[in-house]
């Protein structure tokens, strides 16, 4: 049975909010009342949002200021994990360059809201844990690694509009699969590294790896490839191609034929 116990989180933003969540009663069951009152939506990933809505976040953002506390790092990587290969080592390579990784769903709100407001820079892979860089403060380095090939979720255009951002988009992933819900693949691109001011000197092995098993899966899924995300990614793909052709030994192992 549903009830805000289990939601501590949500119950925790609507006292932030001064609602009073005592008021508030689930209804488990057909239910007349006198009146009903709907709120009109504040928010649309492709309308836009309301002055209301930025309100909201201006008044989270105001609690997180006022109670702001230090945090072991300025720098933080989201991590999301789910239906992502690859994303681990891609948290790892955030976590050399003295990224906190955070799994938000295992932290309170209001840890999460002072881990956001005391950022310097925030990292993630583009999704609904980037939707988070909305509690940043204004202006915050925000580094976003798009899952899959012009897959720009329409939701973070939006709350990119609510403050001013200093947003990076980098390509670090491979998915070249047909699929809207994953599985996505990550890898340590030549871009990224680029962008820490890393050498590249080709990809490593844990590479070849990452996207042998995401292709393995892929195709036992029965997937197909996306013909636009192979056109898209050709600059960076077909090199990293070029360099696993080599590797007999991970393609006999993996059981990939790349003919």
């Amino acid at each position: 049975m549903y009830t805000l116990e289990y939601q501590k989180n949500f119950s925790r933003l609507l006292e932030i909010l001064e609602v009073d969540v005592d008021k508030l009663q689930p209804i488990y069951h057909p239910t007349q009342f006198e009146n009903i009152i709907l709120p009109d939506g504040s928010f649309s990933g492709g309308g836009g949002f309301t002055e209301e809505y930025r309100e909201t976040v201006d008044r989270l953002r105001d609690f997180a200021t006022k109670n702001q506390t230090p945090t072991a790092s300025k720098k933080v990587y989201y991590f999301y994990g789910t239906s992502q290969t690859g994303e681990e080592r891609l948290a790892e390579y955030f976590k050399s360059k003295g990224y906190m990784i955070v799994s938000p769903e295992k932290l309170t709100t209001d840890d999460q809201l002072n881990l956001l407001i005391n950022a310097d820079s925030f990292a993630s892979t583009l999704g609904s844990c980037s939707h988070n860089s909305v509690f940043l403060r204004d202006g915050t380095e925000t580094i976003l690694i798009p899952r899959a090939a012009k897959r720009f979720a329409g939701f973070q255009l939006v709350f990119d509009q609510v403050h001013s951002v200093n947003e990076i988009n980098i390509d670090s992933s491979l998915s070249i699969f047909e699929t809207f819900n994953g599985p996505y693949c990550f890898i340590i691109s030549e871009q990224l590294k680029k962008f820490f001011g890393d050498p590249f000197d080709g990809y490593e092995e844990d590479d070849f790896k990452t996207f042998l098993t995401y292709v393995r899966n892929s195709m036992g899924r029965g997937f197909k490839l996306n013909e636009q995300a192979l056109q898209y990614y050709a600059p960076m793909y077909f090199p990293f191609l070029n360099q696993l052709s080599g590797r007999k030994d991970l393609l006999q192992a993996y059981g990939i034929n790349l003919v």
